[in-house]
């Protein structure tokens, strides 16, 4: 009884996070949204260590299961970013990721230094560094709330209750009647996390673009406009699935996706120093834009700020790139300039970079 329950537990556990892979990729696949990709991944990862664990192979199932968390937490990290809660430097993000895997194959290590086979002590421990950072995955995504509510919470919550679980493994694996309860527990706790997230990553919210039909199409793929004219352009886009980078949130039409440029940290806000964020933003919304069957519509109304906060240089690499998007999916960039702020020397470098004739 004791055997069959505790496969039970392990082999379901295993389907669930198989089923959980493969919709989070079918996700990624659709929607290109880089966190649903490696949190695919963590999943098939963290299914192969329940293998590991079945067919007793420990090293198998130290280091599964740390990628597994590694996964999750990098992934945890990179969700954040796409919704804008929270904006990391690369090099923070990816020491965070890593830390899960470094620590242990730095215990592993040791042990395998010192000439001896890994016994369950080890294997416990990295169980535990394996819970310990699941657990703060769920820290992270407390951050979900401002944008998915209750879903964002529930989400949080379950994550950091797993991974109080896990770090129970060194104490209770070896009691032979808790075993199989908790791997269905751990089943259990996962089968929340994969409705969870099939809840979240179905939404609207997370799609980030509207089937909406883009009501305008312009002619040219680069517009330059006043802030006067934008203000009668804004009208015509009213029912238009735009991405706008804005320092006025009023009146914005709801069909947009716009963003907030600011220092003040919030959700659907970029700081004026992200622009590498802002080009990544919208070479997936052209992307996504394209598969839809539409031309992407973006909209820069935040010019003068951004030049308050980079060099000229820099503002000039920014509206490279998105030209190119734009001639790459065949989309329009609508770039709102206000003359006054800016130099004769300047105003041809932009015009001649966004290819608009003065």
């Amino acid at each position: 009884m004791y055997h069959e329950m505790l496969m039970v537990g392990q082999w379901f556990s295993t389907l669930l996070k198989l089923v959980a892979s493969a919709f989070l990729f079918r996700t990624y696949l659709k929607h290109l949204r880089r966190s649903a990709l490696i949190w695919s991944a963590a999943f098939f990862v963290d299914a192969v260590s329940i293998a590991s664990d079945t067919l007793s192979k420990e090293y198998g199932l130290a280091i599964s299961q740390a990628l597994a968390v590694s996964l999750l937490f990098y992934g945890a990290f990179m969700f954040l970013e796409e919704e804008n809660i929270s904006f990391s430097p690369a090099y923070i993000r990816n020491t965070a990721g890593i830390a899960p895997l470094a620590l242990t194959v730095y215990t592993l290590g040791y042990y395998a230094f010192r000439g001896g086979s890994i016994s369950f002590d080890e294997l416990a421990l990295v169980y535990g560094i394996a819970g310990f950072f699941y657990f703060f995955t769920g820290v992270l995504l407390i951050g979900l709330k401002d944008i998915y509510s209750r879903r964002g919470i529930s989400l949080a919550v379950v994550f950091m209750l797993y991974g109080i679980h896990k770090m129970d493994y060194p104490f209770l694996r070896p009691v032979r009647w808790f075993a199989p309860i908790g791997f269905i527990l751990g089943a259990l706790f996962t089968l929340i996390e994969v409705a969870l997230l099939l809840d979240i990553i179905s939404s609207e919210k997370f799609k980030k673009l509207r089937t909406t039909p883009f009501k305008v199409k312009f002619g040219s793929h680069v517009l330059t406009v006043s802030p006067k004219e934008f203000q009668e352009l804004k009208k015509r886009l009213g029912e238009s699935p735009v991405l706008a980078f804005l320092r006025n949130m009023r009146d914005v039409p709801q069909s947009w996706e716009a963003y907030f440029v600011s220092n003040i940290p919030g959700p659907q806000v970029i700081p004026p120093t992200g622009l590498e964020k802002a080009i990544e933003l919208s070479h997936v919304y052209l992307m996504k834009a394209e598969r839809l069957g539409s031309h992407g519509i973006i909209v820069i109304d935040c010019l003068e700020y951004l030049m308050t906060y980079n060099e000229f240089t820099s503002i000039a690499k920014f509206l490279s790139a998105l030209r190119d998007y734009v001639l790459l999916h065949g989309g329009t960039i609508i770039v709102v300039i206000e003359e006054k702020a800016w130099t004769g020397r300047q105003l041809t470098v932009l015009r001649r970079i966004l290819g608009v004739e003065e």
